[in-house]
């Protein structure tokens, strides 16, 4: 399966900034106050979209902060008297946005942990992930910042006048460049990001039903526990009447070391049961006759404490149970049924299996029966 970038430029909060950007760039061609107008009128424009966009919303902080002191600049023009010296706007505007930048950064941990709170929903988990990426902008923005005013300090310092050449480039040219170079800066870390988690597998979040309602990490259907219900493929093996059990893994998230049947793996996001189905197969018994198939049996809904999954249940018959004998199943053997019951509730078997038995074990006996008739 091809694999999506984990963040598309919709975390790049530093967007946020184009509105300031735009002015900064006009007032050099038109009044300022027009500019200001013209910057405040995009800014608003672009949370309209954002707030009336498809799909969940992505708040993007950064660009509230923007439009909100365009906002208090557009007011300010109305007041009589020059609330900004000409020629200054480029400078007002970039020490006007990131001052609230800085109070966001300052409190990043109470900024973020109020959005955690309220991680219990999908769209809930975007709302705490743009705060996370707003903190990450404002990082970058307040050291562009701080770089271009200790460079200001120094010139102001070391050089008896300043020069045309001097003003131009330290309150015209890199005011509006911090704002872009924190917007490249994003583009680029989201970018190495996307490469580096090119190979980061996704695994569907499902309702009780099935559906598909979302998506996550594989390792957050780790880390979340029982916090979201995902697809796992179970796939049991039965010959000459009995069943195939081997110990589970020691680093596998349920019921470590205990004994189950020998396949399971949860389903990746945009694959179909049968092409997962396959996979986990042809994983475990590559060399096996192409015509063997898993049969589908039932699906159903299993939660505890340590995880929440749909679990779909597979059979597959073999007949030569010598392709059973891998080092990839850790202390594997058939089983009865009787030896089965003599071990039932005793926390021998992985809670799944048990759960199971009874269905698996009907199965196989009518199989069993037909074959013999």
């Amino acid at each position: 399966m091809k694999h999506k970038g984990v963040l598309s430029s919709a975390f790049n909060m530093s967007l946020g900034f184009i509105p300031v950007i735009i002015s900064i760039l006009l007032c050099e061609f038109i009044t300022q106050d027009t500019a200001i107008y013209i910057g405040t009128g995009l800014g608003i424009v672009g949370i309209y979209l954002l707030l009336h966009r498809k799909g969940t919303l992505m708040p993007n902080f950064i660009l509230y902060i923007s439009t909100g002191i365009l906002c208090l600049l557009t007011l300010a023009t109305f007041i009589p008297g020059d609330f900004v010296p000409n020629g200054a706007l480029p400078l007002t505007l970039e020490v006007s946005v990131l001052i609230p930048i800085l109070i966001l950064y300052m409190h990043k941990k109470r900024f973020i942990n109020h959005f955690l709170r309220q991680i219990g929903s999908c769209s809930k988990r975007l709302y705490a992930q743009g705060a996370e990426s707003s903190i990450v902008s404002a990082r970058i923005a307040l050291i562009l910042g701080i770089l271009h005013f200790l460079i200001i300090s120094i010139v102001v310092v070391f050089q008896d006048t300043e020069t045309r050449t001097s003003m131009l480039i330290l309150y015209k040219i890199l005011p509006p460049c911090v704002f872009i170079i924190s917007i490249l800066c994003n583009q680029i870390a989201i970018r190495y990001f996307n490469h580096l988690m090119a190979h980061t597998e996704y695994v569907p979040i499902v309702n009780t039903k099935g559906d598909v309602i979302g998506k996550s990490l594989a390792i957050e259907a780790i880390n979340y526990k029982n916090a979201y219900i995902n697809p796992v493929i179970r796939i049991a093996v039965t010959t000459h009447g009995m069943l195939f059990l081997c110990n589970r893994s020691m680093t596998a998230i349920l019921d470590k070391g205990k004994t189950d049947i020998p396949m399971e793996c949860y389903l990746r996001f945009g694959e179909s049961l049968s092409d997962g189905v396959a996979r986990l197969f042809n994983n475990a018994f590559p060399h096996v006759d192409q015509s063997i198939k898993p049969k589908f049996n039932i699906v159903y809904h299993f939660e505890n404490e340590v995880t929440n999954r749909l679990i779909y249940l597979f059979i597959v018959d073999i007949e030569d149970d010598s392709i059973l004998c891998s080092p990839r199943f850790k202390n594997s053997k058939l089983w009865s049924f009787k030896q089965i019951e003599e071990n039932l509730d005793k926390g021998f078997f992985s809670s799944c299996f048990e759960e199971e038995y009874e269905h698996l074990k009907d199965v196989i006996c009518i199989r069993e029966k037909y074959k013999e008739s």
